[in-house]
């Protein structure tokens, strides 16, 4: 999975970037800066600390930041980057520092939120209403049942987009889907916001204001970008935590985001357990066993033979594989099985 990252010059996109990925920012080149973050999972720790694996291994995500978001010649030119990625972090500032220069000239995540999903919408608008003259005028000449069939769901996109409302969240049933399987939507994406608050001045007013208004097009958090930075630069686990704590923060930025970012792309974890090692594998929700298990490798979905499996929070409560299975919540999952979040598997396969 490949995220984009990106936001208004000054909304502390860089920041968030290093603090996901550990890489500084000097530049942001034109076609961006690829990197790498871990997706940190306390159930993976949690697993680890139960065997002291020889290693741990978190899930990672590809992040592309891109520089800032701007417009040349009235083309928000950003949109041609993210149309090939699987998701979008949009970063909106929040936080009043004078020193710190805006380019609309006034702090209001309320109206960059507003402007970059209403770019997004504008873009499949304007692809469907082109499909839709193209496909008018090739009915003039020849009619047939697909082309009248894509006519109509394309006018019910158009219809919703019009609303304000994204592809992803217009209700569109599956034949529709199939449909437009071509068309490559920008709202059809996985959208997330991080809306960039001080710690010192955070506003439940505006968080309540914008969940209420965009909380259905998009995934959201809130958090002080600059101040998480300073925690995780801690050396010391324990004084980070006393610091999160003190500052009333339940957990870090990172997990919050990273829980967003899946949230809205439908994804979940399993896990593989074991002394050799403790490791977080992604799938998407409603995989089956042998789907996931070519997260691993493709040899274990073609030569699938069943799947071991245990709860998450069995073998934390129970403490052991082998008390899991004194408990009877060990089984055995066959192919039709529905892969859940949290699931420990080991698969067994025909070589």
């Amino acid at each position: 999975m490949k995220i984009a990252l990106l936001g208004l010059q000054g909304a502390g996109k860089k920041t968030l970037f290093k603090l996901l990925t550990g890489s500084d920012v000097t530049a942001v080149p034109a076609k961006g800066l690829p990197g790498v973050f871990p997706v940190r999972d306390p159930r993976v720790d949690a697993l680890s600390a139960l065997c002291h694996p020889q290693k741990t291994t978190y899930a990672r995500m590809d992040m592309l930041l891109l520089p800032d978001v701007e417009k040349t010649e009235g083309k928000a030119v950003w949109l041609d980057d993210v149309r090939n990625l699987d998701g979008i972090v949009f970063v909106a500032r929040a936080f009043p520092d004078p020193s710190v220069f805006h380019p609309s000239g006034s702090v209001d995540a309320r109206r960059d939120l507003d402007t970059f999903l209403s770019e997004l919408v504008f873009a499949d608008l304007f692809l469907m209403e082109r499909r839709k003259d193209k496909l008018a005028q090739e009915m003039r000449a020849k009619t047939t049942p697909e082309k009248t069939r894509e006519l109509e769901v394309i006018k019910k996109v158009i219809a919703g987009l019009e609303a304000g409302k994204t592809v992803r969240n217009m209700g569109l049933t599956e034949p529709e889907k199939a449909v437009l399987f071509n068309y490559q939507f920008l709202t059809d994406k996985a959208i997330a916001a991080v809306v960039n608050i001080s710690q010192d001045a955070a506003d439940p007013a505006l968080r309540a204001a914008l969940e209420k208004e965009f909380g259905s097009r998009m995934s959201l958090s809130f958090f002080d970008v600059k101040l998480e930075a300073e925690i995780a630069g801690m050396d010391d686990p324990q004084e980070r935590a006393e610091f999160l704590s003190g500052m009333g923060i339940a957990e870090p930025a990172f997990a919050v985001l990273t829980r967003g970012v899946y949230e809205a792309l439908g994804l979940m974890s399993y896990y593989t357990f074991g002394e050799d090692e403790v490791r977080a594998w992604t799938v998407r929700k409603g995989s089956t066993a042998p789907q996931a298990a070519r997260a691993i490798h493709r040899d274990l979905e073609k030569g699938f033979i069943r799947a071991e499996h245990m709860k998450f929070a069995d073998l934390i409560s129970l403490g052991s594989e082998a008390k899991v299975k004194e408990a009877g919540k060990f089984s055995l999952k066959g192919k039709d099985y529905i892969v859940e979040d949290g699931d420990v598997l080991s698969f067994r396969a025909a070589n």
